[in-house]
């Protein structure tokens, strides 16, 4: 290889190493910037038992009427609002349509004149929209709208032009232009129609199209399980009574309980939902597991509360969260319900989530851990509580620990245990060499209070020199298996780097890290990991070429910026090992989607243990391949509907031999719809979320010569 070529790919793979997902013998589970909390955010809002909705409607200031002028209150009971939009749930296509009666607002009409209306102040409750799946209607109401700090949506100043009537006709055609305040912002709208009045009543059904961008409420987006377009429509379907006779409501005359709910037939709790909850849930989401800060199943009235939040995250695929497809080998650990258990969940929770048992009744874990627990021979706790100042959302902090090895030895397993879940994102364990212990040290003290500052998501040096451990929410903790370890020497540190994230909530953190180590080092085989890199060349759509960020070089700088300054060089480093080129790479993407190959060849007779697969958001489809095209081709993993939240790594049941001659390809593809970018731009292999990767890690088992 050309020297310079030895310097890039050296440049490139330094900087991969303090990336976060970085992999050593396949323990580090992945998720960066953002990503478990974006998991955490939305199972938790799905497994929230539902708040009663309050059906008050909103008030507006009536109108008094002008000279021969009939003031039409609208009657909530009779009138709806509804809002249309397209969406992906789980694969599905779908037409939602959202609707709430909770409206409320004047009309002012001369005669049976609609050309003659003058509009009160509408108000439309947000809060009581609801449409047939109830996470969706949290994740607009918690996450998009904000319905608990703003409560209603508010037309204003809106005046009703461009009216025609056909002479006899009682219907007239009509927009009506205004503002819309959404969480306190004015945005300018148009609303057309019809409308009629006859008989002291006045209907009116307008629509308008809008795009939930500019109204500052979306597009949502969860990874994995749902995405909706941009654009919605929004119709008001209104009856409004002469106010003389009527006075409107102050709240909607709804049944507060579905004469039928809790009287269809239901399966059994305890002998059909409690051993499949017990088999697949419990052990993640009792008092004090990885996802009890999501919801928390202790008992059966636990379970009852979130039963419709379970049926749409199991019904969907979203959870257990397993995103392999059976096209690749046999992977230790699988996860998931069969579509029996799955009818089940959904038919008990339709059916009112009925328990013949007491709601106190436990719920109990297996009786064998998903996953063996390696032993807690070396005990690594941080020395003492660290919290950040909160002057940053994203607090990498570095800790030098000494697990007191005195002599060779291999680590064959370990547990991170973070304290503050709230706040703990991720974590990496590295080895410090002895001969570079005195460095860290320094680095340690030259940085006030626990720890010191050690990186960001532009991949900055943490001090250390290989990947010993690492954590994210729902890691599983990490056995390496029979006869083999990785090697730490006589003197080694250990350097725990945690990324906190805050978001406006501080919480002293001091965390665990437990490490078993082999009674007879020599005994065992070491385990070796291998990076395997791709390009990545997204060019802008044809339609949005011009954008300022959709030439290369400009988006470029830009990650450079975002990055603190950093070199965006991998992206043209990564092409080296493929043989591309950045423009012939691009060529053969649309702009919408694009899709990275690249092989690398096998150099020593070895098994194959552990593989894993890494893309950002916008990723759609991974997949690894022993020798592909050829007769022995070999599925290592497949990952047909790429989910940036669960990034886990996978072990072949049984290992998976490969020699000189053989080969790995991994190929990524990426859509730009995955993900709403308002300002269009150019992506390629740089660090941050918001940019994109290509990378894979094999771990490897050399054949011992005989």
């Amino acid at each position: 290889m050309p020297a310079a070529s030895g310097d890039i790919l050296k440049q490139v793979a330094g900087s991969l190493r303090a990336h976060p997902w970085w992999s050593v013998a396949g323990v580090c589970v992945v998720l960066v910037a953002g990503a478990a909390f974006f998991a955490r955010d939305l199972i938790g809002l799905a497994l929230t038992a539902d708040e009663p909705i309050d059906y008050t409607l909103p008030k507006v200031l009536p109108l008094q009427a002008g000279p021969g002028e009939t003031i039409y209150r609208i009657d909530a009971n009779r009138s709806k609002v509804t809002v249309s939009v397209n969406e992906v749930l789980a694969g599905v296509d779908n037409e939602v349509h959202l609707s709430t009666q909770g409206v409320a607002g004047d009309f002012g009409v001369t005669g049976n004149d609609a050309s003659t209306a003058r509009l009160s102040e509408i108000a439309v409750s947000v809060h009581q929209l609801e449409s047939d799946n109830a996470l969706r209607d949290k994740m607009l109401q918690h996450q998009y709208l904000e319905s608990h700090d703003h409560q209603t949506v508010n037309l204003v100043d809106a005046e009703v032009v461009d009216h025609e009537q056909a002479p006899g006709s009682a219907e007239a055609e009509f927009a009506i232009e205004g503002d819309l305040i959404v969480k306190t912002e004015r945005h300018p709208v148009r609303f057309e129609g019809t409308a009629t009045v006859t008989d002291g009543t006045l209907t009116a059904e307008v629509t308008g199209q809008l795009k939930m961008s500019e109204l500052g409420v979306g597009p949502i987006t969860k990874v994995g399980l749902v995405q909706t377009s941009d654009d919605i429509e929004v119709t008001l379907d209104l009856v409004a009574i002469d106010g003389e006779d009527f006075t409107p409501p102050t709240g909607l005359s709804l049944a507060s309980v579905d004469a039928g709910a809790g009287d269809s037939p239901s399966p059994s709790f305890s002998g059909e939902i409690q051993p499949i909850l017990e088999a697949n849930c419990v052990s993640c989401h009792r008092t004090g597991a990885v996802g009890a800060q999501m919801v928390t199943l202790d008992n059966a009235s636990d379970a009852a509360e979130v039963a419709d939040g379970l049926a749409v995250v199991t019904g969907s695929g979203y959870m257990p969260p397993w995103p392999p497809s059976e096209e690749g080998i046999p992977l230790q650990h699988t996860r998931g319900l069969d579509d029996s258990e799955i009818e089940l969940i959904a038919s008990w929770a339709s059916a009112g989530a009925q328990l013949d048992v007491p709601g106190t009744t436990k719920l109990a874990e297996p009786d064998q851990p998903e996953v063996k627990v390696p032993d807690a021979d070396v005990e690594l706790r941080l020395p003492e509580p660290y919290v950040g100042d909160g002057s940053k959302a994203n607090d990498y902090r570095c800790f030098l620990l000494d697990p007191g090895f005195t002599e060779d030895t291999m680590i064959t397993g370990y547990e991170f245990v973070p304290d503050a879940r709230e706040v703990v994102h991720h974590v990496l364990v590295y080895r410090v060499p002895e001969d570079r212990v005195a460095a860290a040290e320094r680095k340690d003290d030259s940085d006030p209070g626990p720890g010191y500052g050690c990186g960001d998501s532009a991949g900055m040096s943490t001090g250390g020199s290989g990947l010993v451990g690492g954590w994210v929410p729902g890691q599983r903790p990490r056995d390496f298996g029979e006869g083999v370890g990785l090697p730490m020497g006589a003197g080694d540190r250990v350097v725990v780097q945690i990324h906190y994230h805050y978001e406006g909530l501080l919480r002293p953190d001091q965390s665990t890290m437990n490490l078993e180590v082999a009674d007879d080092p020599s005994e065992l085989r070491a385990l070796f990991p291998r990076s395997l890199i791709g390009p990545v060349e997204l060019p802008c759509p044809a339609e949005d070429r011009d954008e300022p960020l959709c030439d290369r070089e400009a988006a470029r700088e830009a990650a450079s910026a975002r990055a603190g300054g950093g070199d965006a060089g991998m992206a043209n480093a990564t092409h080296m090992p493929c043989g591309t080129t950045p423009s012939a790479l691009a060529a053969l993407s649309d702009g919408h989607t694009a899709t990275t190959e690249c092989t690398f060849p096998i150099r020593r007779e070895t098994e194959i243990v552990d593989v894993l697969g890494h893309m950002h958001e916008i990723g759609s489809e991974f997949r690894m391949t022993l020798n592909k095209g050829r007769p022995d081709e070999t599925v290592l993993l497949h990952i047909p509907v790429w989910n940036f939240s669960w990034q886990l790594n996978y072990q072949p049941v049984d290992p998976v031999a490969a020699s000189p001659g053989d080969d790995i390809t991994i190929e990524c593809t990426w859509d730009r719809g995955l993900r709403f970018d308002p300002e269009p731009r150019y992506i390629f292999f740089a660090e941050g979320t918001e940019d994109e990767m290509c990378f894979a890690t094999v771990t490897e088992l050399p054949v011992l010569d005989p």
